[in-house]
């Protein structure tokens, strides 16, 4: 019998009683902690699959038969978390009557065992997706995350600790629920080499996170004879990039790190690689990166466009610095991305020529440029003058074709 999309009827257009197919979330997987629901819901059915027995195909091949009677599925974790349910529910709701029963979800177990809460945390799932977790712990305090695939809990630490956040507090619960039960906890340094259990549950705790949405003056950088673009200009620029939560960006010329740092904040699921050919520079924007928590920035000592080459695709970038070669550098851009978006800066009318010709040159339309011209007050004597900044120029663009070869 053939079933129509959504009201329960045959082909003969007869209205029919579908089977009921129950998608139970096992939690830490433990029969000790299903719930009466659950064991009711398991003695009535006519049939049980379970997620751990069988491969995604074999489970959906299965209920391609709902003429099998009612179902029920047992689905690893919450089945509201990260879940295949939602699949389930997309592809058979005209197969079946779903319906959803919740059990305890392994991190709800996890912070139940250490005492910690969640309603004011991050919670994430690592498993088989590639989630930025630097970003995560660097503007939360609290992280709880699933773990699994490529992402078990050494690979996370070691990100961390790559990321200079070897300090930080990770809790990991293993087996959680069986017998071999095991909750360890210890700084991200410690846990980088040891071995877990793939489908682990970890909580890491960052005291030091920053609040992404705050803004960063001038003077809470660390300074030096570095050349640093002022504050209400480093504002307008990035909000002219429009840099989003899970933007890749490029900061070229970081000079140091005031635009990288900010542009971090905004891009708080996201990662910023700051490209700076001077060495004392990179060493400036590490300091204030760590100042300021933003640890989702990576320091790359070269000169554009030759220190792109290895990087990921950008989303967006920030030129400050191009050293004579803006043409290459979007060129460059435009080569990695076809539909980048740019911002960059200029004090000179030459350089601004340039930015303008390149950009009209590698198809970097709705050229957008404005000249800022801020002065601020100064106390002389009993009174107070505003002094001028040099004029800066913003020119932004956003790329709309690949370049020809």
């Amino acid at each position: 019998m053939r079933f129509c999309a959504t009201f329960g009827r045959s082909a003969k257009g007869m209205v029919i009683s579908l089977n009921k197919l129950f998608l139970i979330g096992m939690g830490p997987g433990d029969e000790s902690l299903y719930s009466n629901k659950i064991k009711q819901t398991l003695g009535m059915a006519n049939r049980v699959l379970c997620t751990r027995d069988m491969s995604l195909v074999e489970l959906m091949r299965e209920l391609r038969n709902p003429d099998k009677g009612d179902t029920a599925v047992l689905l690893s974790g919450d089945c509201g978390f990260f879940s295949i349910s939602k699949s389930i529910i997309t592809d058979f709701s005209s197969f079946y009557q779903i319906e959803l029963i919740p059990g305890i979800s392994s991190i709800s177990y996890l912070s139940a065992k250490i005492k910690v809460s969640y309603d004011d945390a991050v919670l994430v799932s690592l498993h088989g997706r590639d989630i930025n977790i630097v970003s995560k712990v660097a503007y939360n305090k609290k992280v709880f995350a699933l773990t699994g695939g490529e992402n078990d809990v050494r690979d996370i630490c070691r990100t961390l600790c790559r990321c200079r956040l070897g300090d930080v507090s990770v809790c990991v619960g293993e087996r959680l629920s069986y017998p071999d039960e095991r909750i360890i906890k210890e700084k991200a340094s410690v846990l980088k080499d040891m071995a877990f259990d793939k489908l682990s549950v970890i909580f890491i705790e960052n005291t030091s996170a920053v609040n992404p949405h705050s803004p960063i003056y001038d003077n809470d950088f660390i300074r030096s004879e570095i050349p640093m673009t002022k504050e209400e200009v480093r504002w307008l620029s990035i909000r002219k990039l429009g840099v989003a939560p899970y933007d890749i960006v490029f900061d070229i010329g970081a000079g140091t790190g005031s635009v990288s740092i900010e542009m971090a904040r905004k891009a708080f699921d996201g990662f910023v690689y700051a490209i700076e050919k001077n060495e004392d520079a990179c060493c400036l924007v590490l300091r204030n990166a760590a100042l300021h928590g933003a640890y989702n920035i990576d320091v790359i000592h070269g000169e554009a466009p030759d220190a792109l080459e290895k990087l990921p695709v950008p989303d967006k970038a920030f030129i400050g610095g191009s050293s004579n070669a803006v043409d290459v550098i979007v060129e460059k851009l435009v080569s990695l991305n076809p539909n980048i978006r740019i911002t960059a800066t200029s004090i000179t009318l030459q350089t601004l020529h340039k930015l303008t010709e390149s950009f009209k040159k590698y198809g970097v339309t709705g050229t957008d440029i404005i000249c800022v011209n801020i002065a601020k007050a100064k106390k002389t004597g009993k009174y107070d003058m505003m002094v001028a900044q040099n004029p800066v120029y913003i020119i932004t663009g956003e790329a709309q074709c690949a370049i020809e070869r």
